[in-house]
């Protein structure tokens, strides 16, 4: 075998060697790549909340920012459903105060909002809020969960009609006798002027 073999034969094992290092490589770094993590996250957020008919309370929770800048909380929208209107409103407050999140962090404790609910239910309301959260680069946030029981009001806690209500509607009947009385029998007259 001259030196030529040798030299060819060692180049083509020497680039085989190589292809493989390279193969191995990839294959090793695809399987140690991470899994990329969502831009924007919503934590810390209360599973389930109890109130009573007329009761408001406030969900807070935190935000994860790590879409590659720093973000407003007015530059985060809440998309809230799944509640029964009008027995309860809710209002989101995210925003108030304005806070600043930078890239790579998680914001302080927020209020993100208010759920209010009207003081005279007469039955018990159970129902799952929904909080969706995006940001104003068009990031989405997983769905967030609040498990929600409003206590209906006490018998007692009912509020009576007015009585200033029930005394109109005792003066309606005398109103209608006092008004028939005055028109007459034959209905109202009328006095029309002279040459018509």
């Amino acid at each position: 075998m001259t030196a030529i073999d040798w030299l060819q034969r060692g180049r083509r094992a020497f680039t085989r060697l190589l292809l493989v290092a390279a193969s191995s490589a990839g294959l090793v770094g695809l399987s140690a790549a991470p899994a990329a993590a969502a831009p924007i996250t919503l934590g810390g957020t209360p599973t389930s909340v109890v109130l009573d008919a007329g009761d408001s309370v406030v969900i807070t929770g935190q935000i994860t920012n790590i879409s590659g800048g720093p973000l407003l909380t007015t530059d985060f929208f809440l998309s809230l459903s799944g509640y029964p209107f009008p027995f309860v409103d809710v209002t989101p407050l995210l925003g108030d105060p304005e806070v600043v999140i930078p890239d790579r962090t998680i914001s302080p404790v927020l209020d993100l909002l208010m759920i209010a609910t009207l003081p005279d239910l007469l039955a018990d309301l159970n129902f799952d809020l929904s909080i969706l959260l995006s940001d104003i680069n068009g990031n989405f946030a997983d769905e967030v969960l609040v498990a929600v029981t409003v206590r209906a009001a006490a018998a007692s806690d009912v509020p009576e009609p007015g009585t200033l209500a029930l005394a109109l509607v005792a003066l309606v009947p005398l109103v209608v006798r006092r008004v028939h009385r005055r028109s007459g029998p034959s209905g109202p007259s009328a006095t029309w002027p002279a040459g018509t």
